[in-house]
């Protein structure tokens, strides 16, 4: 096969099956909004909480700041693949033992990045924006009082971004950046009433539909390299459209449609985000890194008592330490370990009370072959406190990366990674 091709074609096979492998988690903060947002890149600066806004590395894209895809070389094409797997328990108000542990395995992004100029990037793909998963049962009685009912609901999908990225260095240490961003999917909610006493068998299903675009802004400088200590800034500023679309419900009894409605006036209204990190490393391979972040989101009523939106924020740290060799003038990772924190409070208010998440990451990476590189980490946190009236969650979750690099078809005299 063709050199030129090879990358590419592999990148389309992937992005066809952006989906989930396997899924099983239960996450109950879902059924509230667009579902669970998760802003991490599950890739190579997830070792280090993703504090990730500053940091810039040869051979990895960076989906946290766009300006940094100046970093690769010239004429260089990067596939990035990450994935993501977690295992959460739960435990809600009043009861002292939590749920049996779920599971899941997905894909969180595939990336084709390019350095077409000796100042230009470019970037495009696609990831999870949002998921939605919860499943739960309850039981009611009839008018009456002389009889009951069962209601089981479940909800699934999610919100997906599609984005291209094009980055331009300004100066020898300056790089700005943007990313220009397309958000669509649906989030289904099935509501199953049973009895069957009484012949009672409907499903009520309500598919919400979302479309949007979305614009982030980046800017990256860092100090002259060389010295003891390299100083990185950057910072990254974004717009989301409101999410439109449509909502349609369907009522069946025994597979056959009771009712049908659309409704053409589904919204649901979206932050303005900030986010700001410094990163400083020696000549020995020790970095430090740090990230503070802010979404200014519009109040919303959400569907669940004394819940709405709200400002969220967060906070990332990490350290890290990286073996390196010079290969023509530039570094070239063989390796790198890291350990990060973060805490971060949701864009969800719920019982009137803020909903935070506390977390510890540990992980690394390792350069395989000339074409190859690996990376993986793993995060044990919590979200939620059950005496705020809060169900709680305790979660493992470990990231595993993959890197495809090379130089295009013809550019041997550039010289190649190794």
């Amino acid at each position: 096969m063709d050199q030129r091709i090879k990358i590419p074609l592999v990148f389309l096979l992937l992005l066809s099956s952006l989906r989930p492998f396997a899924q099983n988690v239960s996450s109950p903060y879902s059924i509230l909004g667009i579902g669970d947002i998760e802003s991490d890149d599950y890739g190579r600066f997830a070792a280090t909480g993703s504090a990730a806004v500053s940091r810039r590395a040869i051979g990895f894209y960076n989906f946290s700041n766009p300006a940094s895809l100046t970093v690769m070389g010239y004429k260089s094409v990067n596939l990035d693949i990450a994935f993501r797997g977690r295992f959460s328990s739960f435990q809600t108000p009043g009861t002292d033992t939590f749920t049996s542990v779920s599971k899941d395995f997905i894909i969180k992004r595939i990336t084709l990045a390019l350095k077409v100029g000796k100042k230009n990037a470019i970037a495009f793909g696609l990831k999870p924006f949002s998921s939605v998963n919860y499943q739960y049962q309850t039981i009611s009685a009839i008018n009456d009082g002389d009889a009951e009912y069962g209601k089981y609901t479940s909800g699934s999908g999610g919100i997906y971004e599609s984005y291209f990225s094009f980055a331009r260095e300004l100066s020898q240490r300056l790089s700005i950046g943007a990313t220009a961003s397309w958000l669509f999917g649906s989030l289904q909610r099935d509501v199953n009433y049973y009895n069957p006493d009484y012949g009672l068998d409907i499903i009520r299903s309500e598919n919400k539909f979302y479309y949007g675009a979305g614009l982030r802004a980046g800017v990256q400088y860092y100090s002259l390299p060389g010295k003891k200590w390299q100083h990185y800034i950057g910072a990254t500023v974004a717009a989301t459209t409101n999410l439109n679309g449509q909502t349609t419900t369907n009522y069946t009894s025994s597979d056959s449609v009771i009712d049908k409605t659309v409704v053409n006036t589904t919204a649901f209204k979206m932050p303005l985000s900030f986010s700001a990190g410094y990163s400083v490393s020696n000549r020995k391979g020790l970095l430090i890194s740090s990230q503070f972040s802010f979404d200014k989101w519009p109040t919303q009523k959400l569907t669940y008592t004394n819940s709405f939106t709200t400002d969220a924020f967060g906070f990332k740290a990490g350290i890290e330490y990286s073996k390196t060799h010079k290969i023509n003038q530039r570094d070239i990772e063989d390796y790198y370990v890291g350990v990060g924190a973060k805490f971060e409070q949701s864009y969800l208010q719920v019982n009137n009370q803020k909903l935070n998440n506390y977390s510890i990451v540990v992980g690394g990476g390792k350069s395989v072959s000339r074409v190859l590189s690996l990376n993986g980490s793993i995060e044990i946190g919590r979200r939620g406190s059950t005496s705020l009236n809060q169900i709680r969650e305790n979660f493992t979750q470990f990231s595993l990366g993959i890197t495809l690099k090379d130089f295009w078809a013809g550019t041997k005299n550039f010289g190649r990674f190794n």
